[in-house]
């Protein structure tokens, strides 16, 4: 019993409270970035989340509407070690559920078609 008061006593001085830390933004700010799209890479160590904005641009040998295509361009990616990864899991899982509760089931877009 005597073990398992120490063993605790030293987690809790070793955690920290997310709650009371307080965030600076950096003299520059803060880098935005918009993505509509997400991928994944990992290692053994470490999970990188790759963060892409499809777009559609023109073909500049045949710059026309008709001959547009799809690329995606890489915004930012962000490399989290895989405990950092899982409470990302919960915290989404967490909101996700709630904004659900509130507004509906998020569902899958779908693409109309264009005018005629």
């Amino acid at each position: 019993m005597e073990h398992d008061d120490k063993k605790r006593r030293a987690e809790a001085k070793s955690a920290i409270d997310m709650k009371s830390v307080s965030f600076d933004e950096p003299e520059e700010g803060v880098y935005y970035a918009y993505a509509n799209i997400v991928n994944l890479n990992w290692t053994l160590t470490d999970l990188r989340i790759r963060f892409g904005e499809l777009l559609q641009v023109i073909d500049e040998q045949n710059p026309t509407w008709a001959a547009q295509r799809g690329v995606v361009l890489e915004r930012v990616s962000v490399t989290i070690p895989w405990i950092q990864a899982k409470r990302l899991r919960d915290m989404l899982d967490g909101v996700i559920r709630n904004y659900e509760e509130i507004n509906g089931e998020l569902v899958q877009a779908k693409l109309p078609a264009g005018p005629d």
